[in-house]
């Protein structure tokens, strides 16, 4: 007997809806990653500055993306991709310092975390020759330089600004070293360098490090992060993170984190790294009495467990 038309179309439509339903509860005994929390955090860049410090933006953006590039473990989103929705959004530099807005900016970018760095305040003091006193002239020798800056971190889905910290630095310029505008502006990014490099070693430690699982071979396996980000030893653990906790208003806290596995690393190479099984766990976070290795998927998200630094009693 053959099915109308109507049978074979709702028949189909089940048949859909009990593979996907099955795919889903797969991934999640599993832990395969189901959306794309996991691997290397995406950080976009923001400057901004005052009317009279506006010119300092370029300067700014490219020095913390340098450092925020050279660690390897974030993945930094275009500038392009960055300006290019600024200008379709109407984001203005005066709104880039409020976090809300800043946090909004990188939820349209998918980023993690936002950097911004405003030029608060640059002053050019004259040197004056030490001779003076004995010759009577009044001839300059150079200029100080003293820049102000502030970096502030805001973590992208929450608006919380995690990190905030003004930095002053000084950089001698002497006379022959071009005009006074040209001091000023090479000074700028002289100082620069170096708050960028001092915001980069609290950045640092303030990021848990993350990535993800690339392969999983002969009961080893390997993650996304080389030498310059990870130690022989070091352990990581595998997880993944799944439905949203929110606030009563509808803000995203945090969210629900299962645990699958303990990994300690090996060997590192490069650009990745090779690690041991120490445990595996249940959807519950208890240990399995024997090491299932199939928990253990590729896509999956990692980071680094920090040793405790509570004191045994």
């Amino acid at each position: 007997m053959k099915l109308p038309p109507i049978s074979l179309k709702i028949t189909f439509l089940v048949i859909v809806a009990l593979l996907t339903t099955a795919t889903a509860h797969s991934q999640r005994r599993t832990g395969e990653a189901t959306s794309d929390k996991g691997g290397k955090p995406r950080i976009v860049v923001l400057a901004t500055g005052s009317s009279n410090t506006i010119w300092t933006t370029n300067v700014t953006t490219a020095t913390l993306e340098d450092v925020i590039t050279q660690s390897g473990r974030f993945e930094l989103i275009a500038g392009a991709q960055r300006d290019q929705l600024l200008k379709e959004q109407g984001f203005n530099n005066s709104q880039l310092v409020d976090p809300q807005q800043a946090a909004k900016v990188g939820k349209l970018l998918s980023a993690k975390y936002i950097i911004i760095g405003n030029a608060l305040d640059i002053t050019s003091n004259k040197r004056k020759n030490p001779l003076n006193l004995l010759t009577g002239k009044n001839d300059d020798i150079g200029s100080d330089i003293k820049s102000k800056v502030q970096i502030q971190m805001i973590d992208a889905e929450t608006g919380v600004v995690t990190i905030s910290k003004s930095y002053e630095q000084k950089i001698t310029r002497n006379i022959n070293d071009g005009s006074e505008q040209d001091s000023i502006r090479e000074g700028y990014r002289k100082a620069m360098e170096s708050i960028a490099a001092q915001f980069a070693a609290e950045f640092a430690t303030s990021v848990p490090t993350e990535g993800l699982v690339v392969l999983v071979r002969n009961g080893r396996v390997a993650i996304d992060l080389g030498s310059e980000q990870v130690k022989v030893g070091q352990t990581f653990e595998v997880y993944s993170q799944d439905e949203p906790i929110k606030s009563a208003s509808g803000e995203i806290l945090s969210y629900i984190t299962t645990k699958y596995a303990l990994l300690q690393i090996a060997e590192v190479e490069p650009r990745l790294s090779w690690a041991t099984v120490v445990q595996t766990f249940d959807q519950n976070g208890t240990p399995d009495p024997q090491m299932k290795l199939e928990r253990i998927q590729q896509k999956q998200s990692v980071r680094l467990v920090k040793p405790s630094t509570q004191k045994k009693k």
